[in-house]
């Protein structure tokens, strides 16, 4: 599935939704403008054709328009065809790719208290893909009746529900349509995260997980460049720089909150993947606060 990769925050800006049901004979007039246009078809079928590109959106389907991009009916409906669409406002896209391909649970950078501006982060939503309509249907629904009575009481939660829905697309691009590899990944990395203190036991990893562990690790290793057993010191190191930052725990300490009680080891991991030691993390972030 190809996917839109935008970049956030600031997340698209919703500017209208609308409803209608078209007769048969009707077809969308030829449009460019600056926002993005996302089609849900939920009866019939709509043909859309994007700079040369034709696309039937069939009855559970949809696609996003982009913008400063031609787009035409290029052949009139042939049943009663009922869609819900939205206009948002957002820079175009800075790249499409499949879902696949998608580094899902790579993590971004953390911020810090000395940060003035939002860490580069994104999200992606399919371009044109099948959906379930049950689960998006109440939210289209909702979204139509408060910008039909817009208000500074409902404006908030509108845009909220905008929100909750490209969460429900992003989530059926990343489940409804990855590899298997790209699943075992995301469960790799729940599993290391739930037992983030617990002694690593590959053969636990593979009975929890119900696969053989070499395979884990290669789907792992594949999106993440890590082993599990890399992925979960990086998670430990991660959670003992917040701990450093944020709470008065001593070194030791730290080192068993996140799992490592022997604190000479804890301090050598550290200093491996942080490039300095605990205390002398813990004494350059103090500083800057």
């Amino acid at each position: 599935m190809q996917c839109l990769e935008l970049i956030i925050p600031p997340l698209p800006q919703l500017l209208t939704i609308g409803h209608s049901s078209w007769m048969p004979g009707q077809q969308h007039v030829a449009r460019s403008f600056n926002v993005y246009d996302m089609l849900f078809v939920t009866k019939g079928t709509l043909y859309m054709t994007e700079d040369d590109i034709p696309y039937e959106i069939k009855e559970g389907s949809m696609l996003v328009l982009e913008p400063n991009r031609m787009h035409i009916g290029h052949r009139p409906c042939e049943e009663v065809t009922e869609i819900y669409w939205i206009h948002c406002a957002h820079p175009a896209p800075s790249r499409i790719m499949d879902s696949g391909q998608i580094s899902w649970s790579m993590p971004f950078t953390k911020g810090t208290n000395d940060d003035l501006a939002p860490h580069h982060q994104v999200m992606y939503i399919p371009k044109f893909t099948n959906i379930h309509i049950p689960d998006i249907l109440p939210i289209l629904q909702q979204m139509l009746e408060l910008h039909h009575a817009l208000s500074p009481a409902s404006s908030l939660s509108l845009q909220t529900l905008l929100a909750n829905l490209f969460v429900e697309l992003q989530t059926a691009a990343r489940t409804g349509y990855a590899p298997r590899s790209r699943l075992l990944c995301d469960q790799s990395i729940a599993y290391l995260q739930q037992h983030l203190t617990r002694p690593f036991d590959a053969k636990h990893m593979e009975q929890t997980l119900h696969f053989h562990f070499d395979y884990l690790a290669r789907c792992l290793r594949k999106y993440t460049g890590m082993s599990p057993l890399q992925y979960l010191h990086d998670l430990q190191v991660r959670k003992a720089k917040s701990l450093l930052e944020n709470t008065e725990l001593s070194v030791a300490e730290i080192g068993q909150q996140v799992g490592i009680d022997n604190a000479n080891y804890f301090i050598r991991l550290f200093r491996k993947l942080a490039g300095i030691t605990p205390g002398q993390y813990r004494s350059v972030r103090i500083g800057r606060v």
